[in-house]
């Protein structure tokens, strides 16, 4: 009977060390989106955002460029999936224009960002969504991303289950979130900027939230 009970722990103990670990829970955040907690980088510096009602809000340049919206992260560590909605109006006809015009085949796009490490300028330190994205025409969208490495890449492009180096330095990023933002690009980049021709083109972000 003894034997019978021994085998049976040792069974069980070996289910467990097979199970997979478990996954991190969610860690619910909304940010807020107020113009004056919103930084840019684009042509003219500061870009000019405003609100409009609960949205945060730009007119999308003829000249110049948008490149990078972001704002302060509420919390170091998160995990689940994020969620951005936007959505783009337009009147005449707008065509959308990457400052980069190699070609890659990136259409002019806006996708998600995490800036990490305090807010590094390493290859780590920043991470896109990849290939979630909107690519910018009139219409409205919520961009979903799970936060796994898989859905993510790096300042060179790498994705964030490339090898284990890049995997470590994508977790390592998601302990230490110092902004959450949106970037714009194609050609071959994500955030080297867009501007338009023909027509005007407004940008709203109503939501922007990890659950």
């Amino acid at each position: 009977m003894s034997g019978i009970r021994a085998c049976g722990v040792v069974a069980i103990a070996l289910l467990a060390a097979c199970k997979s670990p478990t996954e991190p829970s969610p860690t619910p955040a909304t940010i807020a989106l107020q113009s004056s907690a919103w930084e840019t980088i684009g042509d003219p510096q500061r870009f000019p955002l405003s609100n409009e009602g609960a949205a945060l809000t730009f007119e999308f340049p003829t000249t110049g460029s948008i490149h990078y919206i972001f704002t302060a992260s509420p919390l170091r560590a998160v995990h689940g999936t994020l969620n951005a909605t936007l959505r783009v109006a337009t009147s005449g006809p707008v065509i959308f224009n990457s400052l980069d015009q190699t070609n890659c085949g990136i259409a002019p796009s806006v996708r998600p960002l995490i800036w990490a490490n305090d807010n590094g300028e390493g290859e780590y330190d920043r991470w896109w969504s990849n290939p979630h994205a909107y690519v910018l025409a009139a219409g409205s969208t919520t961009i979903v991303v799970p936060l796994k490495a898989e859905n993510w890449s790096s300042v060179n492009g790498k994705r964030g289950n490339q090898d284990a180096q890049v995997q470590f330095a994508f977790d390592k990023a998601l302990l230490n979130v110092t902004r959450f933002g949106l970037t714009f690009g194609g050609g071959c980049s994500f955030g080297h900027g867009i501007n338009i021709r023909g027509g005007t083109a407004t940008f709203a972000l109503t939501d922007y939230r990890i659950q």
